[in-house]
C-alpha cells in the first residue's frame, strides 16, 4: 500500500497537470497568507522560532507577492502549449456530434445534444484563453527591451483571455449539470426481483407448475433456494449500480463546484465580480484541491494499470 502511494505521488508530481496543480496550491496558500494580516502575523510568529531575525510584516508581504508572481509565471510555462490540446479536443467532439446520427441517437432529447455542444464551446473558449495567455508570456518575463505587446495592449489581451476562460467555466458548469441529469435518467436500473412473493417462478409458467405438483418431481426447497440466489444476485447488482451512479454523480458534482468557484478568478480580472484577493485565494485553494483530486485518482489508476 505504501509502495503504491509513493508511486502515485511520483506519477502525480511528474505529470504536467499534477505539477501545475501543485504550483497552484502553493500559489493559493501564499495569496491567502499575504491577504489576511492575522494569518500573516501568525506565520511571522512561527518564523521567530526558525530564524534569528524574522522579517517585518511589510517585508514578508512583499516577499510573498514576489513569490506569487514567480509561481504564476511557472504555471504559465507548464501550460504554454495546452491550447493545442483544447482545440484538438473541441474539434474531436465537434466531429463526433456532426456525424450522421443513429436511429437511437436521433431519439435523444434536445438537452443531450445541448450538453455535447456546451463541451465543444467550453473547450474552444478555453483554447482561446490559453492561446491569448501564451502570446503574453514574453511580456510576463519583465525583461527590459524584450516585449511583444505594449503595456496597454498586453492588459487588453489579458482581460480578453480571462473573459474567454470565464465563458469556458460557465459552459463547464452547465455541461456538468446536464451530465448529472443524464446519469440519473439514463443509467439502466437492474431488476429488483419483484414478483417472487406472488408465486411467479422465473423460468416456470402455470402449466409447468401443474405438471410438477408431484412432490417427487417438484422440490420446493430447491426452488426456494434458487429464488433466494436470484434475489441475492439482483440485490448485489443493484448495490453495484447505486455505487456506480453515486461515483459518477460525485465526480461530476465535484467538477461543477470547482468550475463554479473558479469563475471568481477571471470574474475579478474582467470586473464582473468584486472580491478581495484573500477571498479569491480561498476559492483558488478549494478548486485546486477538487481538481487536483481528480488528477491524483487518475495517476492512481495509471499506477494500478502498470502492475
Amino acid at each position: 500500500m505504501a509502495s503504491h502511494s509513493w508511486e502515485q505521488l511520483v506519477t502525480f508530481t511528474t505529470d504536467s497537470v499534477g505539477l501545475e496543480r501543485t504550483f497552484r496550491l502553493f500559489h493559493s496558500v501564499a495569496q491567502i497568507i499575504a491577504s489576511f494580516p492575522s494569518i500573516l502575523g501568525l506565520v511571522i510568529y512561527f518564523l521567530e522560532y526558525s530564524t534569528s531575525k524574522p522579517h517585518s510584516p511589510v517585508v514578508t508581504k512583499s516577499l510573498l507577492l514576489a513569490l506569487i508572481q514567480r509561481l504564476a509565471l511557472g504555471r504559465r510555462f507548464i501550460r504554454l502549449f495546452r491550447f493545442l490540446e483544447s482545440f484538438h479536443s473541441a474539434h474531436a467532439l465537434y466531429m463526433n456530434i456532426s456525424q450522421p446520427q443513429t436511429p437511437k441517437a436521433s431519439r435523444d432529447p434536445t438537452w443531450v445534444q445541448t450538453e455535447a455542444w456546451l463541451d465543444v464551446f467550453g473547450r474552444t473558449f478555453n483554447g482561446m484563453y490559453l492561446l491569448l495567455e501564451a502570446t503574453t508570456i514574453v511580456n510576463a518575463l519583465q525583461i527590459d527591451g524584450l516585449a511583444i505587446w505594449t503595456q496597454e495592449l498586453e492588459r487588453t489581451i489579458t482581460v480578453e483571455g480571462q473573459r474567454f476562460w470565464l465563458l469556458s467555466l460557465v459552459c463547464g458548469v452547465l455541461s456538468g449539470l446536464l451530465k448529472m441529469v443524464q446519469v440519473m435518467a439514463y443509467t439502466p436500473v437492474p431488476a429488483t426481483g419483484d414478483g417472487f412473493s406472488h408465486g411467479k417462478v422465473e423460468g416456470h409458467n402455470e402449466t409447468e407448475k401443474e405438471k410438477t405438483d408431484d412432490p417427487e418431481v417438484f422440490d420446493m426447497k430447491k426452488e426456494q433456494e434458487r429464488l433466494r440466489n436470484i434475489a441475492k444476485d439482483r440485490k448485489k447488482a443493484r448495490g453495484l449500480w447505486i455505487r456506480e451512479v453515486r461515483g459518477k454523480i460525485h465526480g461530476l458534482g465535484r467538477m461543477v463546484v470547482a468550475n463554479a468557484l473558479d469563475i471568481v478568478l477571471p470574474g475579478t480580472v474582467v470586473g464582473w465580480i468584486r472580491l478581495d484577493p484573500g477571498t479569491v485565494g480561498i476559492a483558488m485553494f478549494i478548486t485546486t484541491i477538487l481538481t487536483g483530486k481528480e488528477v491524483w485518482e487518475r495517476c492512481g489508476r495509471e499506477v494500478a494499470a502498470s502492475k
